[in-house]
C-alpha cells in the first residue's frame, strides 16, 4: 500500500511557523552520534512511547541522510518536532497550506538557512498528527516506529529543499528513501506502487 508523506512541498510551505514552546514534562532531545539535535515538544501524551521506542531507528536515519547528502547537510543540525493530535495538525494544515483534514506530516523549512545555535543549523520544524499516523500503520499492517522513522526521513528531505511535486521529483524523493530505510532493514514502503498521479499524492488516505 502506497504510504506517501502527505505533507506540503517546499514551494507550497511557510517559512516561519509559529512553533509551540515546550516545557519540561513535553520537552525531550535526541542527539545522534553525528550531533545532530532533534528538539521534541510532546503535546500529545499519546505519542510517548513511540517517541521513545522510534528513537534509535530515527536518530541511525538521520545521520545516514545526513552523510548520503554532504552538500545538504554540510555540519550539524537543527530540527523541531511538535507531536501533536489530528486537530491541531488539521488546524495547521489549513493555516499554512489552505488543504481541509489532517495529515499524517507537515513539514516547515526554516526561512533562515545561515540561522547558528551552537554551531548547528536550524532546519525547520516537523508536525505529525498521531491518529492519521498510527491508522496508517494498521491499515498497512507496518509496526508504528517503522512508519515514524519513515516520516521523519521524509519531513528531513522536505527540510533539506526535496519534493514530490513532479512525477521525476517523487521518483527521487522514494529511491532515495528506500535506499536509506533498507540500510536499517526497514521494508520499501513504495515496492507495491506501480503508478500514482501527482494530484492523488496529496491527499489523506
Amino acid at each position: 500500500m502506497h504510504l506517501y508523506p502527505v505533507e506540503m512541498t517546499s514551494a507550497e510551505q511557510d517559512s516561519d511557523p509559529h512553533s509551540p514552546a515546550a516545557d519540561d514534562s513535553t520537552y525531550h532531545s535526541w542527539v545522534t552520534v553525528d550531533h545532530h539535535h532533534f528538539d521534541h515538544n510532546l503535546s500529545d501524551s499519546r505519542w510517548a512511547y513511540c517517541l521513545v521506542s522510534s528513537e534509535m531507528k530515527c536518530i541511525t536515519l538521520i545521520d545516514l541522510a545526513a552523510r548520503f547528502l554532504p552538500t545538504k547537510f554540510p555540519g550539524p543540525i537543527e530540527v523541531s518536532v511538535l507531536w501533536t493530535d489530528d486537530l491541531t495538525i488539521a488546524e495547521l494544515n489549513q493555516q499554512f497550506r489552505s488543504k481541509s483534514g489532517a495529515t499524517n506530516i507537515l513539514s516547515f523549512p526554516s526561512g533562515d538557512r545561515s540561522a547558528l545555535n551552537e554551531g548547528r543549523l536550524f532546519m525547520g520544524d516537523l508536525v505529525l498528527g498521531f491518529e492519521t499516523v498510527m491508522s496508517e500503520t494498521k491499515v498497512a499492517g507496518i509496526a508504528e516506529q517503522d512508519h515514524t522513522a519513515h516520516l521523519i526521513l521524509h519531513g528531513l528531505l522536505h527540510l533539506a529543499g526535496f519534493d514530490h511535486i513532479l512525477d521525476d521529483e517523487a521518483a527521487e524523493m522514494e529511491k532515495l528513501e528506500s535506499h536509506l530505510l533498507a540500510e536499517i532493514g526497514i521494508a520499501d514502503p513504495y515496492q507495491d506502487v506501480i503508478y500514482t498521479p501527482v494530484e492523488a499524492r496529496d491527499t489523506n488516505l
